[in-house]
């Protein structure tokens, strides 16, 4: 590569490409720490994720069967730096009318994505940089019930792995199955949603036990 200059030479660039490289490095992992989602980490980010789906089941109390998925954690790069971990939550409705979901969608001025004769679905992002997204997966019927389960999903994007997000599970009811995943939020008054779910393709979740709610 150096071989055309003198030996000092070479050996005073192979030293500036050496720190050229660790210079790059560092602009990459200090310069992300000021744009990434404003720094918050993975736990904070939990916290502002399971508000936004506790004040979301706050507003479709009444509906037949409300249930809280399972908090989901992978793992991913914020930079080629810095590792992180994504979240995401599913809650589900069954029975939804069409006016709580109108509310829902307007509650968290989300966009509609698509409508039509097989479902609609709506998104959008919180203040927070959180990720919301409402399916409706049937057509209305004639009586302004969505026929098959709404859901919301909420999902953090890549975070930077700070601290322990805290993923807990009690103890299963007698009729548990290795399948079955926990999940619970905290609704706004302060009461608990939980939940025994397992992901199913149709749904997204069957629903095995579901206890509390939101008033």
């Amino acid at each position: 590569m150096f071989s055309n200059v003198s030996a000092r030479w070479r050996r005073r660039l192979r030293a500036l490409v050496v720190v050229w490289a660790v210079l790059l490095v560092a602009v990459s992992f200090w310069g992300s720490r000021a744009t990434v989602r404003e720094q918050v980490g993975a736990a904070e980010a939990r916290t502002v994720l399971d508000g936004l789906v506790g004040e979301a089941a706050a507003s479709l109390t009444g509906a037949a069967v409300l249930a809280v998925g399972p908090l989901l954690v992978e793992a991913c790069d914020v930079t080629p730096a810095r590792h992180g971990w994504s979240l995401s939550r599913t809650l589900q409705v069954s029975g939804a009318t069409v006016s709580q979901v109108e509310d829902l969608v307007a509650r968290f001025e989300l966009r509609s994505v698509s409508s039509g004769p097989e479902g609609a679905s709506w998104s959008g992002e919180s203040a927070d940089f959180v990720g919301l997204r409402v399916t409706a997966s049937s057509a209305e019927p004639a009586g302004g019930r969505w026929a098959d389960p709404v859901s919301l999903q909420a999902t953090s994007g890549c975070r930077p792995a700070t601290s322990p997000v805290g993923v807990v599970s009690p103890v299963p009811p007698l009729e548990w199955e290795p399948s079955w995943d926990f999940g619970s939020v905290e609704c706004p008054d302060g009461t608990v949603l939980a939940s025994w779910t397992e992901p199913v393709e149709a749904e997204p979740l069957r629903v095995h036990e579901t206890s509390g709610g939101c008033s």
